[in-house]
């Protein structure tokens, strides 16, 4: 097994410097990235993301959604936000998401003028996002996509890359739709803030049952580099969210806390949860890059 990023091998005898869930998570010694060591297969890869991550069953844990579709108003706020971060920083064209989910960023970015289309691993959110808004949304994975080099003004990757099982390949295939300098834009998870450290194996990004990879600024700038990529801006700016969805990632936190567990039922089951919250604990990172 070898870092993704750097190449350096990862020695029988190292210890992982976590155990989560099973699985184990090794520290490269040689860039310091995080990662789940016994990675999924690309076919385990479209078992994963079926309904049951983006909807809640009773008695699952807390490592997907309580609801995807009924938190949509704030994943459109979140959208919205972003779609004029975009606009800010790219001229407007043909955009490619990557892990569209339901298609409400897509859609976001449509109304605000862009020619967009999107891929993601989950038939059931792509069928909704082509059924529902009428958006053109490939199901499968990024790289084994036919999309035409030097083809797209803008790639998105919005809480997408810490789900890759191989973040390398999809920073390449970025590089290669993407025309000479479009914009890549992405979030995902610090595993440098302030949060993310005093945590440690409780952060409630470290979920190893669909998270990967857990990067850091500095991890996410070298593969940025590495890929013909020049960032352009970092920030830490926060998300929408439902009180009933930041309620129900408690559970990451504790598991197996009954009272946890009656708290999340309880403020799910009440019009309470409905309530949208403006949130940051500023240990998810977005950065703009263009391509070279």
């Amino acid at each position: 097994m070898r870092c993704n990023l750097c190449g350096t091998p990862v020695e029988h005898a190292q210890k992982p410097r976590w155990v989560k869930d099973g699985h184990p998570i090794y520290a490269c010694r040689g860039c310091g990235l995080l990662f789940r060591g016994d990675l999924p297969t690309p076919e385990e890869v479209l078992e994963i993301y079926r309904l049951e991550y983006f909807r809640r069953e009773e008695g699952a844990g807390a490592d997907g959604y309580a609801d995807y579709l009924a938190d949509a108003p704030e994943h459109r706020l979140t959208a919205r936000r972003r779609v004029r971060q975009l606009d800010d920083l790219a001229t407007r064209g043909r955009l490619l998401d990557v892990g569209a989910a339901a298609g409400f960023f897509m859609d976001e970015a449509r109304n605000a003028g862009w020619r967009v289309e999107g891929i993601d691993v989950s038939p059931e959110m792509s069928r909704w996002g082509r059924d529902e808004l009428d958006l053109h949304i490939d199901t499968g994975l990024f790289q084994g996509a036919d999309y035409a080099a030097n083809s797209f003004d803008a790639v998105t990757m919005w809480d997408y890359i810490e789900h890759s099982i191989d973040p390398a390949g999809d920073f390449a295939k970025a590089s290669e739709v993407l025309k000479s300098g479009g914009t890549l834009m992405l979030s995902t998870g610090d595993a440098a803030a302030l949060v993310s450290r005093i945590s440690g194996r409780r952060w409630h990004l470290l979920t190893p049952n669909h998270h990967n990879f857990f990067f850091t600024v500095d991890t996410l700038r070298r593969y940025l580099s590495e890929h013909d990529f020049v960032v352009d801006w970092v920030g830490h700016p926060g998300g929408q969210y439902s009180l009933r969805y930041l309620v129900y990632k408690m559970g990451t936190i504790a598991p197996r806390s009954r009272v946890v567990k009656e708290v999340t039922d309880r403020v799910a089951a009440h019009h309470l949860g409905e309530r949208s919250v403006r949130f940051n604990l500023f240990d998810i990172v977005t950065i703009a890059a263009r391509r070279a």
